[in-house]
Parts: structure tokens; sequence; C-alpha cells
């Protein structure tokens, strides 16, 4: 059984004075969907951020994606209180490793800037699944990644430094 961190503690005390719902949503409605391969050697989030602003997608969500990569880098850990100089512990898989699926979001914020958060399920040359958190940089496709982005009109996905989670989190606003 996981220890919990002591932001868990206090996520869950708190729960019990806050039993009420409470999310940040807006609505949208969707707009074009966007269909590509990302080509060997590509890094995988590099190239999500270039079909989001090639294609200038305010905010979108990643709705179809598989494929291969050559290595990946993920990570399942959320740490408390993040501290510049400490990383999230991150786990290094040695492909071919088969990308199986993910789920995520992307936008451009109001500077211009894409924004990715994607998670994933891997498969790596063992049969062991692995999944998490990627990050840019270091999953390089070893002979292709194929990806489908439903635009959501009317909405941007900004990221922000959420203060009672501690992270910077993507938060949907209305255009």
């Amino acid at each position: 059984m996981a220890i919990l961190d002591e932001r868990a503690k206090r996520i869950l005390e708190a729960g019990k004075n806050h039993p009420e719902i409470r999310t940040e949503s807006e609505q949208g409605t969707s707009g074009r969907i966007i269909t590509a391969r990302l080509r060997p050697g590509t890094d995988l989030l590099t190239g999500i951020k270039d079909l989001t602003k090639r294609y200038k997608i305010a905010a979108g969500a990643v709705v179809v994606s598989f494929g291969s990569l050559a290595r990946a880098e993920v990570s399942w850990k959320e740490g408390s209180k993040p501290d510049p100089s400490k990383k999230v512990e991150r786990i290094r898989l040695e492909g071919p490793i088969s990308f199986l699926s993910s789920q995520g979001k992307v936008g451009i914020t109001e500077e211009g800037e894409p924004v990715v958060h994607l998670h994933g399920v891997l498969v790596d040359l063992d049969g062991r699944c692995w999944g998490g958190h990627f990050y840019e940089g270091d999953n390089p496709v070893y002979s292709t990644f194929e990806i489908v982005i439903q635009e959501i009109v009317g909405v941007r996905h900004t990221k922000i430094y959420d203060e009672e989670s501690e992270v910077k989190l993507i938060k949907p606003v209305r255009l």
C-alpha cells in the first residue's frame, strides 16, 4: 500500500470540509478536426505543439493517438509543492516501443505559445505496460505516430499556476 504524501493528506482532509462538487469549466462547440502523422525522429510533444500552432487551435482534445516511439520518458508521480531545483522522477524506456493510446489537451496561450498536456499508455519489448505523463524533448517517433485533434471553438486552454494544487495546469477560459 502506498504512503500518502502531505499534500494528499491535506486534500483528503479538506474534502471532509468541502463535500460539494468543485469544478472549473467552459462550454465550447466542435470545430475542425485535424488528422496528422508525425514522422520518424520527430519528438512527440514538439510535433503536437507544432500542429497546435500551425492550425491555431486555441483549445482542443487529443481524441485518437497511436504509433511507436524509439524511446520514451514518462512519469506518474506528482510531488507536493514542486521545488524548481527538484525534478519529478521520470522513467526512461528504450525502444522500439508501441504507443497504444493517449488522452490530452492542447491549446495556445494568450501569448501565442502552444501548450500540451498528454498522458498515454505504452508497451515495451517485453510486453510490459507503462503509462503516465509525457515530457517534451525525449520521445522520438520510431516509425509513425498518428493523431487526431478535435478543436473546441469558443474556449482557450491556457496554462496557469494553481495555488490549491501547487502546480501549473491547463485552465479553460471563455473567448
